[in-house]
């Protein structure tokens, strides 16, 4: 607050001081505040990347060692320890539109066909200080309206899962592969051969539940 000397109060002509400014002026103005985030505001949501995300891995999650032989998926045709989570469709949700959305802000790497995959996106983030690559597999492409170059932002609806055993899931169930890669280079595999190798991947679940908040 702008001090004013006590006999300008009496007689600002006398004086020759400035106009007494309005009484509003005078009063000390409350420093400007920062609003943050409540505590239980989470870093990632229990939407992301499909509604009700944690109870739909229920086949196969992060580092699961999968083969012909003994896969919770029947038939299989892959072996390996699983670099992503699979995040499954409801039995109600057959026919109807499942909504993927991004986990991360960021650019769109590729939109394309992969094998294994049908339809896939990859995105390139940054979880922390750790920059990342996102692998969405099994998506209808022609829901994404979204081209290489763009960004998504984190929650945003970008596609819809692919129809179950169709090209866009690439013969498989309908469902949602994530891999998320570290590093910058984007790496397609949704197995490795070696436990040691997961090392190179994240587990996008162990995030939610270990994410501090805002």
């Amino acid at each position: 607050m702008k001090k004013i000397p006590l006999l300008c109060l009496f007689s600002a002509v006398l004086w020759g001081c400035a106009p007494i400014p309005p009484v509003e002026d005078l009063k000390s103005k409350p420093a400007q505040e920062t609003q943050t985030p409540a505590a239980s505001e989470p870093l990632i949501s229990a939407d992301w990347p499909l509604a009700g995300a944690e109870k739909r891995v229920t086949k196969k999650p992060f580092g699961l060692k999968v083969s012909p032989a003994d896969s919770p998926v029947q038939p299989e045709k892959f072996s390996g320890y699983h670099t992503g989570v699979d995040y499954e469709t409801f039995a109600d949700e057959k026919d109807t539109d499942v909504f993927v959305s991004a986990v991360c802000e960021g650019t769109i790497l590729q939109k394309r066909k992969a094998q294994g995959y049908g339809g896939v996106v990859v995105q390139s983030c940054q979880f922390g200080d750790q920059p990342v690559t996102v692998v969405y597999g099994h998506l209808q492409l022609s829901s994404i309206t979204l081209t290489i170059g763009e960004s998504l932002k984190a929650g945003e609806r970008f596609a819809t899962l692919g129809r179950g055993f169709s090209t866009d899931t690439g013969g498989e169930r309908k469902h949602l592969h994530l891999g998320i890669k570290k590093g910058a280079v984007a790496n397609l595999l949704g197995y490795v051969q070696k436990e040691s190798t997961l090392q190179g991947w994240m587990d996008f679940e162990h995030i939610r539940k270990t994410a501090s908040p805002q």
